[in-house]
């Protein structure tokens, strides 16, 4: 017998090998145990390629093996599903030539990411069967895990069901890395149900339960892969987890009710790590998670799964159902070098008292065969617009889910805070930080606290349950000018300016022209324009808070004052200037 022989057969009868099946050891020399592979069920867990920044996204019908030796039909970008993973740097700007080869209407939405309103992938916009379309934006958002997917009107819920979606995920090279685990220890998951029943296809059929409740699956797809498995060593990993599902919500464990740490959602980092050991992720809704594997055995299994919860639907498909996900397999003792970090950046939270505005949603739905998914009464109209928010208003969103139904809120063009929960300020690890999309329970109240920081525009409000959303509870709104300044055209200055103010002499107002340069990967500039008479005596403050780049008009009355000079002075970062302006009654 030789030594490989012999090791071996010792360590069966020491019971640390599995007693049959196939395995493997890996590592030579002294680490004996380094790497041991149990028994393989299933498939291994898959990985979508890495899209080239500027390259091509082309949509298309095309068959890929989802299940193993089986063609599945599916509707996805460059032949991938899921769709290609974007990777990019805080900063940068992405740009990509969007190829609509379906027989019908398609575009691409930034899921979490503030574009400008033509890049946003509204459905007044859409991409024409034959037709492309250049997305081209600056990356404006904190670093974190945020995806894109179709947002056609009335064929968002069958688009995402048969593929279209993909990861988009923002580094940050100026970013602290907290000692997190980078690299081949960085996962991304996708997870997205599907029905058993189909298979191989995605068959895609409404009725009147999937209306209701939304499409839902009795198998969980991850990254594309049925039955997945992942090899893991015993180490500290981080795993970005998308809910990128039609309408499943998702109560994730493990199986043997393992602790994890909850870093980041929807917006990027969280302040603070959070250890729980199950979390709710509604559709739309991201959630990184340090998971740390080394209290396992080698060639130990444990998996991912979601929970069985209570829910009042009915149906076939329903929600609240224990489901397999993921199964990690103990096979290595690599290390990933990573650790979970006591505090992260410190998160600016939003002051209620300087809340402007509070908005009312009721959530309602209506018996019949379409539209029945409803907000404040409304359903989607392309052209009509249902209110106008201002840029840096700080406003309350206030949701009241009037169904018996979980309604996933989303809005473009921003991250929002989550404040209160049925009046409870004290909320879920997974609700704190940055998020662009909120689990709204059945009968109850969630407040938000919402500011449009970078662009004007139409955006959308909407549910992400997909097929909520393709019945209509979606509204348009307009981010508009903020109070007391005007944007002024779309040329991006260079350099900081004040103008003189026009006309000067005055009586009795005057117009007061500034310019903002990019702030170079800052979301926006601390600007203040104020007036003082010339005793330094502060008079009036036309503007103070955060801008991003651009030429800006203020207006300034003299009124109640009386004739003189007076001073406007512009304060943005480190740069200062001041003009002089005569009243003159």
């Amino acid at each position: 017998m030789n030594r490989r022989a012999l090791l071996v057969k010792s360590l069966q009868a020491a019971g640390l090998l599995v007693a049959a099946g196939p395995y493997e050891i890996l590592a030579k020399g002294t680490n004996f145990f380094a790497s041991i592979k149990p028994p393989v069920v299933g498939n291994p867990l898959r990985f979508p390629p890495l899209f080239t920044n500027g390259g091509t996204m082309t949509l298309a019908q095309s068959n890929v093996e989802v299940w193993p030796g089986q063609q599945t039909q599916i509707i996805g970008i460059n032949n991938s599903f899921p769709g290609p993973t974007v990777r990019i740097n805080k900063g940068q700007t992405f740009t990509a030539n969007f190829v609509n080869n379906l027989l019908e209407d398609a575009n691409a939405h930034w899921h979490g990411l503030s574009v400008p309103e033509l890049m946003d992938g509204h459905p007044k916009d859409p991409v024409h069967s034959g037709n492309s379309y250049q997305y081209t934006f600056p990356v404006l958002n904190r670093a974190g895990t945020y995806f894109y997917h179709s947002h056609a009107e009335m064929l968002t819920g069958k688009h995402v069901y048969k593929g279209f979606a993909g990861f988009f995920i923002v580094d940050d090279p100026n970013q602290p890395s907290y000692g997190l685990p980078t690299g081949s220890y960085d996962i991304p998951l996708c997870l997205q149900d599907h029905r058993i029943a189909n298979r191989p296809d995605f068959t895609y059929n409404v009725g009147m339960d999937e209306m209701h409740f939304g499409y839902l699956g009795d198998t969980v797809l991850v990254n594309g892969t049925p039955e997945s498995y992942f090899e893991v060593s015993r180490t500290l990993y981080r795993f970005r987890i998308l809910n990128g599902s039609n309408a499943r919500v998702y109560k994730l464990a493990m199986s043997d009710n393992h602790p994890f740490n909850i870093i980041a959602t929807d917006g990027g980092l969280k302040d603070y790590p959070a250890q729980v050991t199950n979390l709710m992720l509604s559709p739309g809704e991201r959630v990184d998670i340090l998971m740390d594997f080394s209290s396992y055995s080698l060639a130990q299994s444990v998996t991912l799964k979601t929970l069985p919860f209570t829910w009042s639907g009915t149906g076939t498909y329903r929600q609240g159902i224990e489901m397999d996900i993921l199964r990690f397999d103990i096979i290595g003792s690599n290390s990933s070098g990573g650790s979970v970090p006591p505090s992260m950046t410190p998160i600016t939270y939003y002051n209620p008292a300087d809340i402007t505005n509070t908005r009312i949603f009721n959530l309602t739905m209506i018996s019949g065969n379409m539209n029945i998914h409803r907000i404040n009464g409304l359903t989607f109209e392309m052209n009509t617009i249902v209110w106008n928010t201002r840029l840096l208003d700080l406003e309350e969103w206030r949701i009241f889910n009037q169904t018996s139904d979980f309604h996933p809120m989303h809005a473009h063009g921003m991250l929002w805070q989550v404040y209160s929960r049925n009046g409870n300020t004290n909320l879920p690890p997974v609700d704190k930080g940055w998020k662009d999309t909120v689990l709204v329970n059945p009968g109850e109240t969630v407040r938000l606290l919402v500011k449009f920081t970078d662009y004007k525009g139409i955006y959308l409000f909407h549910c992400h349950n997909l097929e909520h959303e393709d019945d209509g509870m979606m509204l348009n709104f307009k981010v508009i000018d903020p109070i007391g300044i005007t944007q002024i055209g779309s040329e991006v200055p260079k350099e900081f300016k004040l103008q003189q103010n026009f006309p000067n002499p005055f009586n009795p107002s005057t117009k007061i022209r500034f310019e903002i340069p990019p702030s170079k990967g800052v979301r926006g500039m601390t600007v203040s324009l104020k007036v003082y008479d010339v005793r330094g005596k502060e008079i009036a403050v036309l503007y103070e808070g955060d801008l991003s780049a651009g030429i800006f008009e203020a207006e300034f009355n003299g009124d109640d004052l009386s004739s003189g000079i007076y001073f406007a002075k512009l304060a943005a970062g480190n740069f200062t200037q001041t003009i002089k302006m005569i009243l003159a009654k």
